[in-house]
């Protein structure tokens, strides 16, 4: 029995007196830290920056360098037979060639392909940055939900644990009372399965304490074996709030609409620009042997300057299938952001609701704590006086554990409605602390 009870007392402790102290705030930045989905996320927003680098270093001139070396055993020659049967050969080349060519190309014109390419990777750096974003705000608020279960575990335990305390004293005065003759063997026997029930309620709490641990733990990539202390109190909720009920216009999902509508806008760009010519200007530099002179075996150079004109037309009018299927893709994409404005607003709405509803619910669990406790209290008085049952005084007990379990819950299913409201609207309080 002493043992039982050792555990008892070892289980109704804070389990995590000697584990790390985190706050919200810590659990938030480890939380993102460990994310492999931000991770993920962060690298592929770099790896579009070097994209758009890559566009936009098209406009530049392009410097290509050549140099070859060849050795034929043969060469073309021609012949001349003069009179007195004299004969003239020369050769035509040289069984060695060596050319080296330097050549600077400058885009003059192209119909918007430059622009629409630089266009459509700006669009798709900032759809990848909406994304990357958007990764984080999922991540932030799981914290906050595993944060906040965990805490109100822990409230659940001490509520348990308070529970138990009650039902001990109970359980003594019934047995006082039994050896006075005041109180029968019924009394007594509901009295002690009313304490082995809150013990298993203690045993309960605790359980739920550490499967709410475990998964923060996981989600903060700590050790498994490691124990958490939640650093943060909760304040009463205040009275009255202004609920703005609109979508912040940062908002990742919003973001992520509207840079997919740039990406479309920007491929009709693309498409349109295949109905236009490409206009080139370059200039070179020639040195080698033989070059200018193909008679003479000797070392020469020589400069060029000009311009290229390319336009091609397909005759099945692809170009114009294509600027077709672009448009209809940029009025999808068009309709799409609407749904998703919609959809957030809607949301946004709804969390407003929610909020309000769970502010109620405290109000509510608040004052019925209030009464139950008092009753209790009253009850507790009359139990001694032998004006009130064993019976009646546990069940008493029973609704002021009931009404502190749903105070504690109520109080924490705010915030987590709260951080709800914070995640529909895009708030940056959805980072902050509690």
């Amino acid at each position: 029995m002493k043992r039982l009870k050792l555990l008892i007392i070892v289980l109704a402790l804070p389990g995590s007196l000697c584990g790390r102290e985190l706050s919200l705030v810590d659990a938030i930045d480890l939380a993102v830290q460990h994310s492999y989905a931000v991770r993920a996320g962060r690298e592929q927003t770099a790896a579009f920056e070097q994209a758009l680098s890559s566009a936009r270093a098209e406009r530049l001139p392009t410097l290509t360098a050549s140099a070859t070396g060849t050795y034929a055993n043969e060469v073309m020659s021609f012949d001349i037979e003069l009179p007195s049967s004299v004969q003239v050969s020369r050769e035509f080349g040289s069984k060695e060639t060596y050319l080296t060519t330097v050549k600077l190309a400058v885009p003059l014109y192209t119909g918007g392909k430059l622009s629409g390419g630089i266009a459509f990777a700006d669009a798709a750096l900032d759809y990848h940055t909406a994304l990357e974003r958007a990764g984080v705000e999922q991540v932030v608020f799981a914290a906050r939900v595993e944060y906040l279960s965990l805490l109100r575990a822990e409230k659940l335990v001490d509520v348990s644990s308070a529970s138990l305390e009650r039902a001990s004293i109970i359980r003594k005065d019934v047995e006082a009372l039994y050896a006075a003759g005041a109180a029968d063997s019924v009394d007594l026997l509901e009295a002690r399965l009313a304490v082995t029930q809150a013990e298993f309620g203690v045993q309960q709490a605790r359980t739920n304490r550490r499967s709410a641990e475990i998964r923060l733990i996981t989600l903060l990539g700590l050790d498994p074996s490691e124990s958490l202390q939640t650093g943060d109190v909760l304040s009463a909720p205040p009275e009255d709030r202004f609920l703005a009920a609109d979508v912040e216009p940062g908002k990742s999902q919003l973001q992520i609409a509207r840079a997919a509508t740039a990406m479309s806008r920007s491929q009709v760009a693309l498409a349109r620009s295949d109905f236009f010519p490409i206009l080139s200007a370059f200039g070179g530099y020639t040195y080698g042997k033989p070059n200018l002179d193909p008679f003479n075996n000797t070392w020469n150079d020589y400069f060029s300057f000009g311009a290229a004109l390319t336009w091609s037309f397909n005759l099945g009018n692809r170009s114009g299938a294509n600027l077709r299927k672009s448009r209809h893709l940029y009025q999808t994409s068009l309709y799409e952001q609407d749904r998703v404005t919609e959809q957030l607003n809607r949301e946004v709405r709804l969390s407003v609701e929610q909020l309000r509803l769970a502010h109620a619910r405290y109000e509510t669990a608040r004052q019925s704590h209030r009464t139950t406790s008092e009753n209790y209290r009253l009850a507790t008085a009359k139990h001694r006086q032998g004006d009130l049952s064993a019976n009646r005084l546990l069940e008493i007990e029973a609704g002021l554990a009931a009404a502190e379990s749903s105070l504690a819950a109520a109080l924490v299913d705010y915030y987590l409605a709260e951080s709800a409201y914070y995640y529909a609207t895009g708030s940056d309080k959805l980072k902050e602390g509690l």
